[in-house]
């Protein structure tokens, strides 16, 4: 069994399918569309722990309890406007960023909340190079991931110099973007956060 088989089941006939804008009610559920885009960007647990945990590690700080998420001391932060996982413009602003320090993959690592328990949870690997267009190719999957709102995602590359935490919360969404001060100049050229 695949790690992500329970995302294609519980989600395909999913009962909040009408918050979506990507995706249609009559289009969703096309599991061909979903196991495909899964099949090409899931993130299997192995290679997470081995290779991006610590990465993660390096840039969020998870020993400090006060906040849902803490950044390492070092790196400083733009506080944007929150909602979803990725709106177009917020994903080519932080690819752009990703592209001039010479990231090749990024990953979508989903937290677990209260709330959340018996959900199936995301670990997703795309190339930094990808297309929106291919962003959004995976049917409900995609829908669920980039839109559905009360969830808590880290973003983060292979250099551990940059990140993305974005709690999608209905009342006070936050989207919080990470970095170390090396890259305040590639920051200040992708974001308008002044």
């Amino acid at each position: 069994m695949k790690e992500y088989t329970k995302h294609l089941e519980f989600y395909q006939n999913y009962k909040h399918s009408s918050f979506s804008t990507l995706v249609p009610s009559p289009q969703w559920g096309n599991k061909q569309s979903a196991q495909k885009f899964l099949q090409k960007y899931w993130l299997p647990e192995q290679e997470y722990l081995s290779v991006w945990k610590p990465i993660q590690d390096c840039i969020f700080d998870v020993n400090v309890d006060d906040s849902k998420c803490n950044f390492q001391a070092e790196f400083e932060l733009i506080k944007l406007e929150g909602g979803f996982l990725f709106l177009e413009e917020d994903f080519k602003q932080l690819q752009q960023a990703m592209t001039a320090i010479g990231e090749p993959h990024f990953v979508v690592i989903q937290s677990a909340q209260d709330y959340t328990q018996g959900e199936p949870m995301f670990r997703m690997k795309f190339p930094v190079a990808i297309s929106w267009e291919e962003l959004m190719s995976g049917n409900y999957i995609s829908a669920v991931l980039f839109e559905m709102n009360r969830n808590e995602y880290l973003v983060f590359g292979n250099s551990g110099k940059l990140g993305k935490y974005a709690a999608s919360d209905q009342d006070h969404p936050q989207d919080i973007i990470g970095f170390k001060p090396i890259l305040k100049s590639v920051m200040d050229n992708c974001f308008d956060h002044q």
